[in-house]
């Protein structure tokens, strides 16, 4: 059979497998989609064998005819549609194997029409321009949440929106003002996602949308991991809610030298909001630490580090946040 629109995921883990397997389960009248995973062996080994599970409050969904691959030569060597290019590559994978990944995939990349970012962090798309016309490259911000509870099985841990828009800014323009192909492929993902339950808007600002998402992963990821401290439980001492603020107002320093254009809104108390709804999670680099796992340190903190010293300003705590994690990721305690 051949598939109108093939929809990839490298590095399909919980937020990978969760986009994935709800777009697998949509039926739309206009689209014939065919999703394809590219993930770890065990994770794919299940869903291939098993089919993909996600759980969500008391609900269990079992998704069949989701394709799992474990690396692009396996891709080539059991698809028969591997010569056939994809319409929209997600990356979700880690930012810390952006670069490593891109390399990996290089075939399928550059025949993909569209490829889109799904991932932490700010600064991801000066590593994907490298590899592939900016033009192309969408970006999406989620508060949805996942969790992948073993291989094969996906817990939607939280619902939330999802905005895309494409990563220049002329792009963006081009997309508003009438320009065929790219508001096409824009409007046909925005239409796919919301038809797979996953609430999406598009975004004209999504470079605004990332930073704003970035002020809130400033405020809780980093702390939470160097304080061992559950989401909720960063509120009860002054001083570390203290230590976010500052942490926050420093970013935001940056994005006004490199002229961001932000609305006037309270990120501090924003992030507060963030931590109090998820009081009982554990921030995604706190799990890291704690699996002694790599953390997106320096796509977050330690890119508003960079982003500094390229501008010659002081941001003190975003620094020496960023240098502890990096001690923490080499501890072995």
């Amino acid at each position: 059979m051949v598939y109108k629109n093939k929809i990839g995921f490298i590095g399909a883990g919980a937020i990978g497998s969760l986009f994935g397997g709800y777009i697998a389960k949509a039926r739309l009248n206009s689209c014939n989609l065919h999703v394809v995973l590219f993930g770890r062996e065990d994770h794919i080994r299940e869903i291939n064998e098993e089919g993909l599970i996600i759980t969500h409050d008391e609900k269990r969904i079992k998704i069949k005819g989701i394709r799992g691959f474990i690396s692009e030569k396996d891709y080539n060597i059991r698809d028969l549609e591997s010569e056939r290019g994809f319409s929209y590559i997600f990356l979700t994978i880690k930012t810390y194997d952006l670069n490593t990944v891109l390399q990996k995939y290089s075939k399928i990349i550059k025949k993909s029409e569209n490829i889109v970012i799904l991932e932490n962090g700010i600064g991801n798309e000066e590593v994907v321009r490298r590899y592939f016309p900016e033009k192309q490259i969408i970006r999406a911000v989620t508060s949805n949440g996942a969790l992948m509870v073993k291989p094969g099985i996906i817990r939607h841990t939280g619902e939330g929106i999802t905005k895309i828009g494409y990563s220049g800014i002329k792009s963006s323009i081009n997309m508003y003002n009438g320009e065929k192909k790219n508001g096409n492929s824009i409007n046909l993902l925005n239409k796919i996602l919301n038809s797979a339950g996953l609430e999406t808007k598009i975004s004209p600002e999504i470079k605004k949308e990332t930073w704003e998402k970035v002020f809130i992963n400033i405020g809780i990821n980093a702390i939470g991991a160097l304080t061992r401290l559950r989401n909720g439980e960063l509120l009860t001492q002054k001083g570390i809610k203290d230590l976010m603020k500052n942490a926050i107002k420093e970013a935001q320093s940056v994005a006004d030298k490199l002229h961001i254009q932000l609305p006037d809104k309270d990120y501090y108390k924003i992030t507060c909001d963030v931590a109090l709804r998820t009081k009982d999670n554990k921030n995604s680099m706190l799990q890291d630490i704690l699996n002694h796992s790599k953390t997106e340190i320096e796509f977050i903190n330690g890119k508003i580090v960079d982003y500094a010293d390229q501008l010659g300003i002081s941001v003190p705590i975003n620094k020496t946040i960023s240098y502890l994690i990096k001690g923490l990721e080499d501890s072995k305690l």
